[in-house]
C-alpha cells in the first residue's frame, strides 16, 4: 500500500509500545488579524496564506502540548499533508480580527484527520475546512499507523460542529484530460520547508495562477481542493495542467526530481470559483 510516494507498511502490525495519553481541550483557536501584505487585488486573504495558517494552527496545537517538530523529528515521526479542503463562505479582508480554530477527529485507516474553522469577531463562519495527514518516518519515508504514534490525543467532533469528513470522504479532483499548461516552478531555497520539499501552501499559488489574470479581476474562490500525491523535492521542476469545466477548474500537476528525464504524479486539485 503506498500513498505520497510513501511505503505505508504492514497495516497488520501495529506498534504494543505503552502510548502517553495527553489531555487538551478538543478545540484550539487563536485570534489574528490578517495581514495586509497577505491579500489580493480585492483585498481577500490568499489562498495560499489561508492555507499556511492552516498549517500553522494544527502545528501551534501540538507545539503548546510539547510535541514540537524537532521533538517528533528526532523521534522519527514528521506529520505530511495528504488532503486539504477549504470552503469559503465569504472573502476574509485585510486587517480583519478573526479566529481560527481546528480540532482532531479520530483517525481513519493510516489519515490523522482535522477540522479547521475561521470565524469572523461576531461570531459568523467565513471558512470551513478538513485536512488529513500521514505521520511518516523522516528516514525511511514509511507511513506509521496511527497505533504506532506514541502519544494519543483526544478526538472530536466538538459539540455543535457538524464534521466535513462524511462529505469529502470520497471527494476527489477530476482528471485533467484536454487541459492546457499552467504555471510552472523549481523547488528552491524559498519555497522547500523543513521537510525538505515544496510547502504545501505553496502549491495554493500555483493553482491560483495557472487560472487567466482576467478571471481574478471579478471572481473568487468558493472551494478548493488538493491531494498531494507525491513530495516534490529540492531542485524538482513542477508544472500544473489547468481545465475549465463551467465554474470549476481542475488541476493536475507533475514534478520532475533533479537530474531525472521523467515525470511523476504530484497533485490533484480543483477550485470552484464565483462572481464577486
Amino acid at each position: 500500500e503506498r500513498e505520497n510516494g510513501l511505503d505505508c507498511g504492514d497495516p497488520n502490525k501495529e506498534d504494543a509500545m505503552e502510548r502517553e495519553i495527553v489531555e487538551l481541550d478538543i478545540r484550539y483557536a487563536k485570534e489574528i488579524r490578517v495581514p495586509y501584505p497577505e491579500c489580493d487585488i480585492h483585498n481577500h486573504w490568499k489562498l495560499s496564506y489561508i492555507m499556511r495558517a492552516v498549517q500553522q494552527i494544527a502545528s501551534d496545537q501540538l507545539d503548546d502540548l510539547g510535541m514540537t517538530f524537532i521533538k517528533l523529528y528526532s523521534e522519527g515521526y514528521v506529520f505530511l499533508l495528504s488532503r486539504e479542503y477549504l470552503e469559503f463562505h465569504q472573502g476574509i479582508t485585510a486587517g480583519e480580527r478573526v479566529t481560527i480554530s481546528t480540532w482532531p477527529l479520530p483517525p481513519k485507516g493510516a489519515q490523522f484527520r482535522r477540522n479547521v474553522a475561521i470565524d469572523s469577531g461576531d461570531g459568523q463562519r467565513l471558512m470551513s475546512g478538513y485536512t488529513s495527514w500521514l505521520l511518516v518516518n523522516p528516514e525511511s519515508h514509511k507511513i506509521l499507523r496511527p497505533a504506532s504514534f506514541p502519544y494519543v490525543l483526544r478526538y472530536g467532533p466538538v459539540n455543535g460542529e457538524d464534521s466535513m469528513e462524511e462529505q469529502i470522504t470520497s471527494l476527489k479532483a477530476p482528471a485533467v484530460v484536454n487541459g492546457t499548461a499552467g504555471e510552472s516552478l523549481r523547488v528552491a531555497y524559498s519555497n522547500s520547508d523543513c521537510n525538505g520539499h515544496l510547502n504545501n501552501a505553496v502549491y495554493g499559488d500555483l493553482v491560483l495562477d495557472s487560472v487567466p489574470f482576467g478571471v481574478w479581476e471579478k471572481c473568487r474562490p468558493t472551494a478548493f481542493f488538493i491531494h498531494f500525491i507525491k513530495e516534490a523535492k529540492l531542485g524538482a521542476a513542477v508544472s500544473a495542467a489547468v481545465e475549465r469545466a463551467g465554474e470549476q477548474w481542475n488541476f493536475s500537476g507533475t514534478s520532475r526530481p533533479a537530474g531525472a528525464m521523467k515525470e511523476e504524479n504530484c497533485f490533484q486539485a480543483f477550485l470552484k470559483l464565483t462572481d464577486l
